[in-house]
């Protein structure tokens, strides 16, 4: 397989880096070196152990064609280099303040910046697991479509956190994606300080900080404009790689193909990938647009492509349900509406319908009769009424001003018989 990278830096391959040997202290004791891991032409990398003897990954600024070590302090080859080199420090540890705001799961934590030894370092997170170059390249592993699937959309949700913060990675590739155990995909190894120091630096612009199959042709040219669009075109090498097998062709040969008016030398996924969703392996083949305007032109963009297909279908077996539960809710509110109209009208016809009935005249009390205390048994039988049916009879407000009237009278006669009973009596 043609996966290992190709970068290219001055230097002969044979000559050995200057790394930190094992047991090396930096920031007085705080982290001490374990071994080395590797040289990326302008930086070393060391799995190392904190004061709290915990791994960490130390990252070293240590652009090889300006400088050189002795004992263990950096400085510049020669003095025409030196501003060069310290610009390049100052680049690295910006970069790394910049990237210690990055908090997502899919990307490297950064533990500390510092300086040491006349250069600078990075403390970042060491992830357990592999990188997945080391995946293709291991014949025994064979993620499937689904798990593929799963990791492309967590490294775009990563690469579109990056892109919201108006950064770029600069450098995806196999190898600078991590899978770590609980299998989750972790961005390692940010390009943006790197492609700064080849812009800033006379001897770094000479310098191509390019992976031939995953670089797109905007890296190759330096005044090119570089965009999101540049880190979709990496990633979709990435895994063009990842699911055919094989790198795809540099973009450098695409762009000579196509000036020449010749056949794309590369061959699209879809359609020739059993296992996969044709929208899922077609955004690939458009994220690999020679073009930078024809490739899509953000992360969120891309996720919305490969999940279209996917959420039109979930779309398709929920709506009919929605639907239906709306028409029994909208029945069901109907049906009750009418239940309380039909009430309603019963409770008023059966109000019509009822006979009034005569409002009851008001209670009165029964009129009292006069009596007096004069009277005797004779009077009351001679009227041969009996005083308690009297008193109980009811008398109308007509009536009651004549009876008192009487009574009026009837107490004078009672006085006057009273009087002619006196004289008549021996």
């Amino acid at each position: 397989m043609n996966a290992v990278p190709d970068i290219r830096f001055p230097l002969p391959p044979d000559v050995p880096a200057e790394e930190l040997q094992p047991g090396t202290e930096l920031l007085h004791g705080q982290y001490r070196i374990e071994r080395f891991l590797n040289s990326g032409g302008f930086g070393l990398t060391y799995l190392a152990r904190d004061s709290l003897d915990r791994i960490v990954v130390i990252k070293e600024c240590f652009p090889e064609a300006l400088c050189m070590r002795t004992g263990q302090d950096v400085h510049a080859r020669s003095r025409s280099c030196s501003q060069e080199f310290h610009s390049i420090v100052q680049h690295f540890i910006d970069e790394a303040r910049r990237l210690a705001r990055l908090n997502h799961p899919g990307i490297v934590g950064v533990h500390q910046v510092f300086s040491d030894n006349t250069t600078a370092y990075m403390a970042l997170d060491y992830i357990k697991g592999k990188s997945l170059l080391e995946i293709i390249e291991d014949p025994r592993e064979t993620p499937s479509p689904d798990t593929i699937r799963d990791i492309l959309i967590k490294v775009l949700d990563a690469v579109a956190f990056v892109h919201d913060q108006s950064l770029l990675h600069r450098d995806i590739s196999p190898d600078n994606i991590l899978i770590d155990l609980s299998g989750n995909p972790v961005l390692i190894d940010f390009g943006a300080a790197r492609e700064r120091a080849t812009r800033s630096s006379r001897v770094l612009s000479r310098l191509q900080v390019v992976k031939d199959g995953y670089s797109p042709q905007e890296f190759y040219v330096a005044g090119i404009r570089q965009g999101p669009p540049s880190d979709l075109y990496a990633l979709a090498a990435t895994f063009y790689h990842l699911i055919a097998g094989v790198a795809p062709p540099d973009s450098q040969q695409r762009m000579a193909a196509l000036a020449a008016n010749e056949p794309d030398p590369y061959h699209p996924l879809r359609g020739r990938v059993p296992g996969y969703a044709p929208d899922f392996l077609g955004a690939i083949d458009t994220a690999m647009n020679v073009v930078p305007k024809e490739r899509p032109q953000s992360a969120h963009e891309w996720l919305a492509m490969i999940e279209t297909g996917p959420r039109q279908a979930a779309e398709g077996r929920i709506l009919p349900m929605d639907e239906e539960v709306m028409v029994s809710i909208s029945r069901l509110v109907e049906e009750t509406n009418r239940a309380v109209m039909e009430a309603r009208m019963r409770t008023e016809h059966t109000e019509r319908s009822r006979i009034p009935e005569p409002p009851k005249p008001p209670e009165r009390k029964p009129a009292f009769t006069w009596q007096s205390l004069y009277d005797d048994d004779e009077d009351e039988d001679a009227t041969g009424a009996d005083p308690g049916i009297a008193e109980a009879e009811a008398v109308s407000p007509r009536e009651a001003p004549r009876r008192a009237r009487g009574a009026r009278l009837g107490g004078i006669g009672a006085l006057l018989g009273l009087a002619r009973r006196l004289t008549a009596r021996p």
